[in-house]
């Protein structure tokens, strides 16, 4: 009789999974991924930061015109020492009355502060260089904001483009 002889299988390793082509295709996602993705340029505003250092720019040659708007909506011109009233307190508006429609219209364009502005951006041209029509526009918490938007295109329609904004300070503080 033959012998029967017991044949024992070697040892195997702990099985192992070959993750080599799971890291190919990540790759190639990612590189698709960061080909067929659009960059979005967000727009910017232009907005001049001061200096932080006082010798480095140059004071303006021109004294800059004031604005204050006041909270019962009348508006004030300064430059300087001199004030003037410019515009009447803001009357309130009733659109169901046609008559109040042009009176009112002519009261929000500020003929007069379009004209002292205009007066201001010649001054400026004529100055030449780097001197600008600067204008300094304070306005009253309290105030209405039709108002400030009003002094706004006026400050347009005369072509000044250097505005600073301010809140007028309470003065019982």
């Amino acid at each position: 009789m033959a012998r029967h002889k017991k044949f024992e299988a070697p040892p195997e390793d702990d099985p192992a999974m070959d993750i080599s082509s799971l890291i190919d295709c990540c790759f190639l996602l990612l590189i698709y991924f960061l080909v067929a993705t659009t960059i979005v340029q967000e727009r910017k505003l232009d907005i001049e930061i001061p200096a932080t250092q006082p010798n480095s720019v140059t004071p303006p040659k021109l004294q800059p015109g004031n604005i204050k708007i006041l909270a019962d909506g009348s508006i004030e011109w300064g430059k300087g020492d001199t004030k003037l009233q410019v515009g009447p307190p803001d009357p309130g508006y009733d659109p169901d009355n046609p008559s109040q429609k042009q009176a009112y219209s002519e009261i929000r364009r500020c003929p007069q502060l379009v004209e002292q502005l205009k007066e201001l951006k010649s001054t400026a041209d004529a100055a030449g260089g780097e001197a600008k029509a600067i204008v300094l526009l304070n306005a009253d918490p309290n105030s209405k904001h039709q108002r400030l938007m009003d002094v706004m295109a006026a400050l347009t329609e005369a072509g000044i483009k250097s505005v600073g904004l301010n809140k007028v300070a309470d003065e019982a503080n």
